[in-house]
């Protein structure tokens, strides 16, 4: 990868990379205790990865993603100024 392909971590990107991060810990979580046999250990594994799940897709959306184009803008992703 060259260094211009390397993502760019900034003060809106970062959190997010960080609850992704998050999110696929959880669900490791999750995958392990899935043959415990034991419905409320699953069920206690499942509530934080749920909470996230929710947390994150309200979040995202309330705050538009400013990569995307704006309903009936007409614009696509790749016609915005400095898209690639």
């Amino acid at each position: 990868m060259s260094e211009k392909d390397e993502p760019v971590e900034t003060e809106t990107t970062e959190p997010i990379t960080d609850e992704h991060g998050d999110v696929r810990r959880r669900f490791v979580e999750l995958w392990n205790e899935r043959t415990s046999g034991d419905p409320s250990e699953l069920a206690a594994a499942w509530q934080p990865v749920a909470t996230l799940l929710e947390d994150h897709a309200s979040t995202q959306a309330e705050v538009p993603d400013p990569a995307s184009p704006e309903e009936g803008s007409g614009e696509t992703p790749t016609s915005r100024p400095g898209a690639q």
